[in-house]
């Protein structure tokens, strides 16, 4: 067994213009690295958002603390609350918004698919 920390102090804040106040803390080793899947803790911070760009594989939100909006390929921004998730296929421009601030499991795979 080998335990795994994602708290708020092991997070790091990327650089990328597309996060705005937002924090991540990897579980895996990304994709990019040659892993199967990638899963990560984000943090949005109030007024914190995720700008819209297209899911590059198959990608599931699921929402642990908090609320916010997401929104899908027709823009249209949704609510979205503690025990929820979304699931955005490959290609798919997507969106994710907090007001209040929102703390989710993010999981990226090719041949992903939701239950």
């Amino acid at each position: 067994m080998e335990r795994l920390s994602f708290a708020a102090d092991r997070a790091s804040t990327p650089r990328d213009e597309r996060l705005e106040g937002v924090t991540i803390a990897p579980l895996t080793a990304p994709l990019g690295a040659g892993a199967p899947v990638q899963a990560a803790i984000f943090r949005l911070a109030p007024g914190g958002r995720i700008a819209r760009h297209p899911a590059t594989v198959p990608q599931i939100l699921a929402v642990l603390e908090g609320a916010g909006h997401v929104s899908g390929g027709d823009g249209e921004l949704r609510p979205i609350a503690a025990g929820e998730g979304v699931f955005w296929p490959a290609g798919e421009e997507h969106e994710t918004r907090t007001d209040t601030g929102l703390t989710a499991l993010v999981l990226e795979a090719v041949g992903l698919e939701p239950r």
